[in-house]
């Protein structure tokens, strides 16, 4: 009886402070005590809010815009000198980095009221560049051909410095198609070497080689996996590889002449842990903010008039492959698809529902919703 009557007592006098406790609070508040970090103004500059950054064509150039992904209201961003061809988002989502759509030697970086800026790659002898990545907030990483007759396969690398606008040779290294896990200082790229020379009647043998290197160490890195292929089309082992946050996941894609594309997902040793197949662009979103999810678009049929495009999603950790339960549309490819750090996805269809616009959908990171927010190209996620 007596521990009952303690018992008792803990639990009145617990109630008690609680209720004094609850009443002094707003007091502190109001006399001026620290917000909690939730409301405090920088805990709302730490969260700032997504957005989806497109192009759409204006007169004789393209326009930037953001749009709403709730709804697609979309908000001026400024407007790029030309026509752009390839976008890379910077580490911090703050600011995007675009090459034009003709592969002329400069990239255009920012967005807002204000023109992007212009940084010219003719300098270290660039004629024409092909693809990006951002090494971090304030470097880029362009392939690109330095002779006028030179085919992409041939091109180097080069490192751009954001805010002075230098460029010049990275490591005197030849490679297409980088891409950068930022968090660990580490690039992942693709390099082609001709073995045998073309002849008359036949193609040239070919090794393809998918590399990773360190940025804290000097070279060109280890071959993470390499394949040699007699070339009489335009084959690819390891087309626009795609690195995971922490350097031990690849997403790659096999493609041909022809419109398809077999996805792999790749250890850190290059070895496949998943192959998939698919009769439709190759459309890689690479890998959202856990690293251990990744999202690339296809076609699940073709035998009939239905035939629509969709998304997959793989678990690297628990091993599912999971499907958009319903197609996006009838008679529609993704060109595009990007993760947002919240584990959403932005698409990009060519062809909807037959018309030649473009169209931007956002899907839910479980793949069961789809908001069409409206035209555009080259979608991507953006900080505001």
């Amino acid at each position: 009886m007596a521990e009952s009557i303690v018992r008792r007592r803990r639990v009145l006098l617990a109630a008690i402070t609680a209720v004094i406790l609850a009443a002094l609070v707003p007091l502190f508040i109001a006399r001026g005590a620290p917000a909690s970090a939730a409301t405090s103004p920088a805990a709302a500059k730490r969260s700032p809010a997504e957005s989806v950054l497109v192009v759409r064509r204006a007169a004789g150039h393209d326009a930037l815009w953001l749009l709403s992904p709730v709804d697609g209201t979309p908000t001026a961003a400024g407007d790029l000198p030309g026509f752009a061809g390839q976008v890379a988002v910077s580490p911090d989502g703050l600011s995007a980095a675009y090459l034009p759509e003709n592969a002329a030697p400069r990239v255009w970086i920012g967005t807002g009221p204000l023109a992007p800026k212009t940084i010219s790659l003719t300098g270290a002898g660039v004629k024409r560049a092909y693809s990006l990545t951002w090494l971090d907030d304030g470097r880029l990483l362009v392939s690109g051909v330095t002779r006028a007759n030179a085919d992409y396969y041939t091109s180097s690398l080069f490192l751009v410095n954001a805010a002075t606008g230098k460029v010049h040779a990275f490591r005197d290294l030849s490679g297409i198609e980088p891409s950068a896990a930022t968090a660990v200082g580490k690039v992942a790229y693709v390099k082609r070497t001709i073995v045998v020379p073309q002849t008359r009647y036949r193609g040239p043998v070919v090794r393809e080689s998918l590399k990773l290197l360190s940025l804290s160490h000097p070279g060109g890195g280890r071959t993470v996996w390499s394949e040699q292929t007699r070339i009489d089309a335009d084959y690819r082992a390891f087309s626009q590889p795609q690195v995971s946050p922490d350097a031990t996941w690849f997403l790659t894609g096999e493609t041909g002449s022809d419109v398809r594309v077999t996805y792999a997902i790749r250890d850190r040793d290059g070895y496949p842990l998943l192959s998939l197949f698919t009769p439709a662009l190759q459309a890689g979103a690479g890998w959202d903010a856990t690293g251990r999810r990744t999202a690339f678009a296809g076609v699940p049929d073709t035998t009939g008039p239905d035939s629509q495009a969709c998304v997959w999603i793989y678990d690297v950790d628990s091993g599912s492959l999971v499907r958009s339960p319903r197609a996006l549309d009838i008679g529609t490819m993704i060109d595009a698809l990007a993760w947002a750090p919240s584990g959403r996805l932005v698409a990009n269809t060519y062809g909807w529902s037959g018309a030649t616009s473009r169209h931007n959908l956002v899907i839910s990171g479980d793949l069961s919703t789809v908001t069409d927010l409206g035209t555009g190209r080259l979608p991507v996620w953006v900080l505001e």
